[in-house]
């Protein structure tokens, strides 16, 4: 029984290969592994007969879903084949990897209509290139400013959600006022912070430079 009656979520991948330092999803969960696609849109027929008006498509990585196949199924293409399913109201998506959030899935996203939610959730986590780097994130800060351009160019009302990580080890004074520039810069519509935890398996748990939890 779904606490919601017109609301669902639906799992389209397991695991992660991002290896993101302070992450342990690739540890307990296993490396990156796209769902099939027809059980998916089977999946969504079956909610929408139920009368499920909308529906969130879940992974960890959101972007990467068809990398591992050797068909021609991307993400781009699993989100417009959700979006075109009769009866379907709303459809969201959670969570996207900046640098893997590609132009063909902002470009279904802008023709989505009203089906499609202009509303994405893309983490930051930092707004320092130096600890961005430790963090094994794979981009910059300025190749993350264009991603957020190409959405408000493509979708001028898009509602951006991030998240942001402070007392990273290692980081430092000039790295955190780094991080307040990019909210001031980005202005999103809202950010889930939180202080660094490290987690046991982890490379940044092993690093030395921990940051005190008083500071």
């Amino acid at each position: 029984c779904r606490p919601n009656p017109w609301k669902a979520f639906i799992t389209i991948a397991h695991g992660c290969d991002n290896f993101c330092t302070y992450c342990i999803v690739p540890y307990v969960r296993g490396r990156f592994q796209s769902r099939d696609p027809r059980a998916i849109l089977e999946e969504s027929r079956v909610l929408i007969d139920q009368g499920v008006l909308e529906i969130t498509l879940l992974g960890q990585n959101v972007n990467s879903y068809g990398t591992d196949r050797k068909d021609s199924w991307s993400f781009a293409r699993l989100l417009r084949e959700c979006a075109a399913l009769p009866g379907l109201k709303r459809l969201r998506f959670a969570t996207n990897h900046p640098k893997d959030l590609s132009p063909d899935v902002i470009a279904v996203m802008a023709e989505g209509g009203p089906i499609i939610c202009p509303s994405l959730i893309l983490p930051i986590q930092s707004g320092s290139d130096r600890v961005l780097q430790k963090m094994n994130r794979g981009y910059t800060v300025e190749q993350y400013a264009s991603i957020i351009a190409r959405l408000r160019e493509a979708m001028p009302q898009v509602g951006i959600t991030s998240d942001l990580i402070v007392g990273f080890p290692g980081e430092e004074e000039e790295d955190f006022q780094a991080s307040l520039q990019a909210l001031e810069r980005f202005r999103f519509d809202l950010v889930h912070t939180a202080a660094y935890s490290p987690r046991p398996g982890t490379k940044a748990a092993e690093r030395e430079e921990q940051i005190p939890r008083e500071e």
